[in-house]
């Protein structure tokens, strides 16, 4: 959703501003989101936990280990299913956000751009969209996490496994090409571009981090 800087004004002042955080895991969405929050009065609502409560999960961990790796027995029929569960947890975000009586802020997870069509147009059409972008120098720091504590992953037919190489060394060289092919999807469908460097630059307060996330005109 295209917003002018004077309509951004206009919809935070009366509380109908909705933002909505797209980007890879690990890049910062839920520690920029949940800052904001606090320091600006946003309602925040985290899809994640959206997702497991669906499942009866209480974390990220439990989540992680129900779906497991794509190498895994059975992993196929689970990330279909994870698609249908985010799905309805998006529809259900935008749901609490239209009950919403504040500014909102929706923290998605890395695989929303998979969600199905009409949920993610709604998105599109309700929230503005900002991408925090993983550049280059981001991608070492992102596998590191991932493999330190693997979230639930999504790999939309981008891990192509070598039979001679073993899973982990699919997983390294695999992980990097869906990297690059998520970006190039968030890239489509955001309003707003943010480095994770500019977010997660200590220097900056919260107004400084807001101010990047006006539209410039």
């Amino acid at each position: 959703m295209q917003l002018s800087r004077a309509e951004f004004e206009k919809r935070y002042a009366a509380g109908t501003l909705r933002l909505a955080f797209i980007g890879m895991s690990n890049i910062g969405k839920s520690y920029t989101a949940r800052r904001l929050s606090e320091a600006l009065d946003f309602t925040l609502i985290e899809m994640d936990k959206l997702i497991w409560e669906q499942l009866g999960h209480s974390d990220m961990e439990n989540f992680a280990a129900w779906q497991g790796q794509p190498y895994s027995a059975g992993y196929a029929e689970r990330e279909v299913q994870s698609i249908a569960l985010e799905s309805t947890a998006l529809s259900t975000a935008l749901d609490m956000a239209d009950a919403s009586q504040q500014n909102v802020i929706i923290d998605t997870p890395g695989s929303v751009i998979y969600t199905e069509k009409p949920a993610l147009a709604r998105l599109l059409d309700t929230c503005l969209i900002i991408h925090i972008r993983a550049d280059a120098t981001d991608m070492a720091r992102l596998q590191e996490a991932y493999f330190k504590m693997p979230k639930p992953l999504i790999w939309a037919g981008h891990f192509q496994p070598d039979p001679l190489k073993t899973d982990q060394e699919n997983i390294l060289a695999c992980y990097p090409k869906l990297l690059g092919a998520r970006a190039l999807e968030y890239k489509k469908i955001s309003d707003i571009s943010i480095s994770s460097e500019t977010i997660l630059n200590t220097k900056y307060s919260m107004e400084d981090i807001f101010e990047h996330l006006r539209p410039s005109v």
